[in-house]
């Protein structure tokens, strides 16, 4: 299976990249895109800069001389673009850039292009899901999904777990041990692709509600109760 990790930066793909290598039925890629139009040739730059400096340099230019690493010249949903990513005939993409997938651009993957979501799905969509499943003193925890052009109304869940969050003492911390978990959420959703015994979840958009920004008030309330361990935290069982 041909898969792709979509990145704005080479940093943010190589965790991945190394959860991901070890399994030999995986053919593995890094596409870096720009952000916008005409930051090209910035992001080229901040790329060659970190790649420099970074730990595990002699990794990423090993993967660059194999052919493996990609930096587009234009955002993803760009004619060039999108020739150059059909042209690689890949069957999945993996979400870790700070941009939306368009249409034409998920297309472009056999099966789709997976994001890793931290939030229940199908009820918790949208922003601050986090927090609002603490404040209505629901299970946090991540989702791992085939996007379609909305917000996180792809169809198919591969991955949709409770993740224990009780040792956080901050909405900073719970979160960013939530998203330091997407590394091993994407390979658990990959190795069950490659498995080919996997019934996706279907994402009911009448089960659940968009979520939006929650307002300072409110977030005053969720980092008390979960500073104070008061709130639900029965059946928070991880398999991680």
């Amino acid at each position: 299976m041909r898969i792709a990790i979509l990145s704005n930066t080479l940093p943010a793909a190589l965790p991945l990249h190394d959860e991901l290598k070890s399994n030999s039925d995986a053919e593995l890629f890094i596409i870096l895109c720009p952000t916008s139009q005409d930051s090209g040739l910035r992001d080229r730059l901040r790329h060659f800069a970190r790649w420099v400096v970074k730990e595990g340099r002699g990794n990423s230019l090993r993967l660059a001389l194999a052919g493996r690493v990609f930096v587009l010249d234009d955002p993803l949903d760009h004619p060039k673009s999108l020739a150059r990513l059909e042209k690689l005939k890949l069957d999945v993409g993996l979400h870790k850039s700070g941009t939306i997938d368009r249409e034409p651009t998920i297309n472009c993957f056999r099966l789709g292009i997976l994001n890793s979501h931290i939030g229940i799905l199908p009820r918790y969509r949208g922003r601050c899901v986090m927090e609002w499943s603490l404040l209505q003193g629901d299970p946090v925890g991540i989702s791992v999904f085939f996007i379609d052009s909305g917000i996180d109304t792809g169809e198919r869940i591969v991955l949709s777990e409770p993740v224990d969050i009780s040792h956080c003492k901050s909405i900073a911390a719970a979160k960013q041990y939530l998203f330091d978990l997407d590394t091993v959420f994407y390979r658990r959703a990959v190795e069950s692709l490659l498995s080919n015994d996997i019934a996706c979840q279907m994402n009911d958009e009448s089960a659940g509600r968009r979520h939006y920004v929650m307002s300072r008030l409110f977030l005053d309330v969720v980092e008390h109760r979960l500073v104070s361990g008061n709130w639900q935290s029965s059946n928070l069982k991880s398999e991680i």
